[in-house]
């Protein structure tokens, strides 16, 4: 089990950076389309802590709460997301999240799976 984590951080941590970096540096293409309910200024503190936080995933001491708060991210990212911009395009955010509870759950427990 302790493989099968360890694949999902790295892959979370990827998926993140890519994500966060992305949006912080592209933030004026994707405001026309879905990030325009949020200041540019709370885009760029969210996505870098999603950066950070990513980074986090593969240092062991910090990945339980990286992981928990990758996890809290993604589902506000699908509130706002299915608030505003409509419900379809929000499940590509539940399963990042559903992962990262998983990482989070297996990292916390005192005797992971």
């Amino acid at each position: 089990m302790n493989m099968l984590l360890w694949m999902l951080q790295v892959l979370l941590a990827i998926w993140n950076f890519i994500g966060g970096a992305y949006t912080v540096f592209n933030y004026e293409n994707l405001r026309s389309a879905w990030a325009a309910f949020l200041p540019k200024p709370v885009w760029v503190v969210l996505c870098l802590l999603q950066v950070l936080f990513a980074f986090g995933l593969v240092w062991p001491k910090l990945t339980p709460f990286s992981a928990a708060y990758l996890a809290a991210n993604a589902l506000l990212g699908c509130a706002l997301f299915a608030q505003y911009a409509g419900f379809p395009g929000m499940l590509w955010g539940v399963l990042p999240a559903l992962l990262a509870a998983f990482v989070a759950y297996g990292r916390f427990a005192p005797k992971p799976f």
